[in-house]
C-alpha cells in the first residue's frame, strides 16, 4: 500500500466549502431589528422620534469636507439601556469607506437620549446619507433599498437615472 502523506489532506482543506457571505444591510429606514421579545409598536415609535435628533449631520459634513465626493450609509447597531442612554454603539456596516465618519455616526447615535425603559433594548438602525453629487442611479438603488422611493419618483420602465431632488444630506 502507498502512503499519500499530508500535501492530498491539504489540498482538501483547501477546497472546503467557503464560509457564507455577510448578510445584506437591512432595509427599509426604520428600526429593522429589535432583540428583546414582546417589543411593541409604541416602543418602536419612540426609538424613531429619538433617532430623529441623532446630530450626524456634522460627521457627514467633515467628511465632504476631506471628500466632496462622499455619500453612502452607515448601519449602527447599539443597545439602549433602562435609563435611556446608549450603552454601546458601533457602525456594523458601511461603504462610506471612511473610519473616522463611522464612529462619529456612531458616536452621534451614542449621544442621544433615548425614553427610559425597564429592559435594555438592542437596535440596527441605517443612516442613508446623500449629496446632490451622489449620482442618481446609485441614490436612486439606496433609496429603494430602504423602501424611501416614493410611488411617485419609481419609472415604471426602471429607468434609474431620473435624479434626486437636491439636497446636502438625506438622514433616516
Amino acid at each position: 500500500m502507498r502512503r499519500w502523506g499530508v500535501a492530498p489532506l491539504l489540498l482538501l482543506a483547501a477546497c472546503a466549502p467557503k464560509p457564507p457571505p455577510p448578510p445584506p444591510p437591512p432595509g427599509h429606514g426604520t428600526v429593522v431589528q429589535l432583540e428583546s421579545a414582546g417589543v411593541a409598536t409604541a416602543e418602536k415609535a419612540a426609538v424613531l422620534r429619538a433617532l430623529q435628533g441623532a446630530e450626524v449631520r456634522p460627521c457627514f459634513e467633515a467628511l465632504l469636507a476631506r471628500t466632496p465626493e462622499a455619500y453612502g450609509e452607515v448601519v449602527v447597531r447599539f443597545t439602549v439601556g433602562t435609563g435611556g442612554g446608549v450603552t454601546d454603539a458601533a457602525a456594523q456596516f458601511s461603504t462610506l469607506a471612511d473610519s473616522e465618519a463611522d464612529g462619529c455616526v456612531a458616536a452621534a447615535v451614542r449621544a442621544t437620549p433615548f425614553p427610559n425603559r425597564d429592559t435594555p433594548i438592542t437596535v440596527v438602525y441605517p443612516f442613508l446619507l446623500l449629496t446632490e453629487r451622489t449620482p442618481p442611479e446609485v441614490a436612486r438603488a439606496l433609496r429603494d433599498r430602504y423602501g424611501l422611493l416614493p410611488e411617485h419618483e419609481k419609472d415604471p420602465s426602471g429607468d434609474p437615472r431620473t435624479p434626486i431632488p437636491p439636497g446636502i444630506v438625506v438622514v433616516w
